[in-house]
């Protein structure tokens, strides 16, 4: 039996999701790549928050981000967030999922329109307090003990949002959709990761600068960027200030490869937040001292020897 088209000039029924991520990107400009990794990094972003932002209402709940449709033209996705949750006899509401999936929905909404608003708060308290407010208003567990989230989440939040915006070009349009409102990411404005953990820091304590040895996981080749590099089994970002090492890097007087080290002097400083919890360790290169070769990469042999 063939199908039947009928036509409507009626907007369509959205599918049953919570928030959609519609970009509404530059044809034929630009990578095509673009606008698949600024909607993966978003929902990784949300699927990120979500995590913590329901620890607020309860640490048995389990959240899974979940594909509900897609739409072409502009791509617009829609989401939503599934919850799962051993048996707990605090969440007395039988409609529990519900209030908690426009908890989450909501939080994410004000975080959103807290980063993309140009004269936002500088401190991060405010947010967080909004969040908490947002998390009591589902009154699933009956107590007063809804917690705000960590400023660490918060800053994840921020820089993995900032990210997806950095993939966009000029002209592009990406928009959160709500059942709360519609809020459009502003491309124009950009929040560096030392702004973004400026606003949850309340004390930093600097060490002596001291040398070190840090392998090179990642150089940075344009010098916009912190180098990814590792101490001991620990992975840390660095931002390199020796501006004469840096030019001779840029100019290809250095040789550096993924697997050697930098022999260097390193400021590290320690950043806590208003509830006194450290933060992060800060590694900035003062100097490099020496390129250390990695001698125990195997050079390939010529073929038939």
């Amino acid at each position: 039996m063939p199908s039947e088209v009928i036509l409507s000039m009626e907007k369509p029924t959205p599918p049953a999701a919570d928030f959609a991520f519609l970009i509404d990107f530059r044809k034929g400009e630009g990578s095509a790549s673009r606008v698949f990794a600024a909607t993966h990094d978003f929902i990784k972003a949300c699927e990120a928050l979500d995590a913590e932002l329901v620890q607020s209402i309860d640490a048995s709940i389990e959240t899974v981000m979940m594909l509900e449709d897609i739409e072409i033209g502009s791509i617009k996705t829609w989401l939503r967030t599934a919850l799962t949750s051993v048996e707990d006899d605090a969440l007395k509401s039988l409609d529990w999922k519900k209030a908690v999936g426009a908890y989450l929905v909501k939080a994410k909404y004000a975080v959103i329109r807290w980063t993309e608003t140009e004269d936002a708060p500088q401190q991060l308290q405010s947010l967080r307090r909004d969040i908490q407010v947002i998390a009591a208003e589902t009154d699933v567990r009956h107590l007063p003990d809804y917690s705000p989230p960590s400023p660490t989440a918060l800053i994840n939040a921020m820089r993995d949002i900032q990210k997806a915006k950095d993939h966009l070009i000029p002209g592009d349009r990406a928009t959160m959709i709500t059942p709360a409102g519609e809020v459009e990411m502003k491309l124009t404005i950009h929040w560096s990761i030392d702004d973004i953990e400026a606003l949850a820091v309340a004390r930093t304590l600097a060490q002596p600068a001291s040398e070190m040895i840090l392998a090179v996981k990642r150089p940075d080749y344009l010098g916009h960027s912190r180098w990814d590099l590792r101490h001991g089994k620990r992975t840390i970002q660095a931002k390199i200030e020796d501006e004469a090492w840096l030019r001779r890097f840029q100019q290809r007087s250095v040789d550096v490869r993924p697997g050697d080290a930098l022999r260097c002097i390193v400021r590290i400083e320690l950043l806590y937040g208003h509830d006194n919890e450290l933060l992060q360790e800060r590694y900035t290169v003062l100097e490099v001292m020496e390129v250390l070769m990695n001698r125990f990469t195997i050079e390939e042999l010529p073929f038939g020897s």
